[in-house]
């Protein structure tokens, strides 16, 4: 009888340790920060996107062209440049790919100014986003 309590015991124990809570911790810091002054900065380029689209029913969006040409669908190029507060509008990643092409050099590019113009139309809209960006690369 006396085993069997020690191996009931064990099984119990074994039991509670494998349902303990565990905190893992991780050694690093939470953020990175890097201190840029515009000195530190080259200016290669600045250059302008664009994305004409309509949009039916208020979520049924139809892009018409990017950076001025025709949109047909077989070819998808994006590129994602920024933050959500500070990027680009959501169809604007579509145009972002030039800023890569036309300034394959630049590794910091700026978005000096974002333009939307919505025009309505009965159950939906035609909207065109337009974007002045500035390229730099470090020096």
């Amino acid at each position: 009888m006396k085993p069997l309590r020690f191996i009931l015991a064990a099984v119990i124990l074994a039991s509670l340790t494998a349902c303990s809570v565990t905190r893992h911790r991780p050694y690093s810091v939470e953020s990175t920060r890097l201190n840029l002054a515009m000195s530190d900065l080259e200016y290669v380029g600045e250059t302008e996107i664009s994305v004409d689209y309509r949009q039916y029913i208020g979520f049924i969006p139809v892009i018409d062209s990017i950076n001025g040409t025709a949109y047909d669908g077989v070819e998808i190029k994006s590129a994602r440049i920024g933050n959500a507060p500070a990027g680009l509008y959501g169809k604007l990643n579509r145009a972002a790919y030039k800023l890569v092409e036309d300034f394959p050099e630049a590794e910091y590019f700026l978005v000096v100014s974002q333009d939307k113009t919505i025009t309505r139309l009965f159950l939906g809209s035609d909207i065109k986003v337009k974007a002045r960006v500035k390229a730099y690369k470090f020096k």
